[in-house]
């Protein structure tokens, strides 16, 4: 969240669809709840973008050796 919002759950990429503290693509917001989840609520992009990365990479530890890496996760 440091890197890709600077913690800031209103954060937006003015390039793309990435939105919040996880900066989600409209495509992923759509894979982890879509309308069902209220986008605007820091707590509940916390817990859709922790699941995110334990979908993707397993563990918070190897998402963050990719965006070292990469500089995207």
């Amino acid at each position: 969240m440091a890197r890709e919002s600077s913690f800031n759950p209103a954060a937006k990429n003015s390039k793309s669809s990435a939105a919040g503290l996880f900066q989600f693509l409209n495509s992923t917001r759509k894979n982890y709840g879509g309308s069902s989840v209220n986008w605007e609520d820091p707590y509940q992009q916390s817990l859709k973008g922790l699941q995110y990365i334990k979908d993707r990479y397993g563990n918070p530890v190897k998402a963050l050796e990719h965006w070292d890496k990469k500089k995207w996760y």
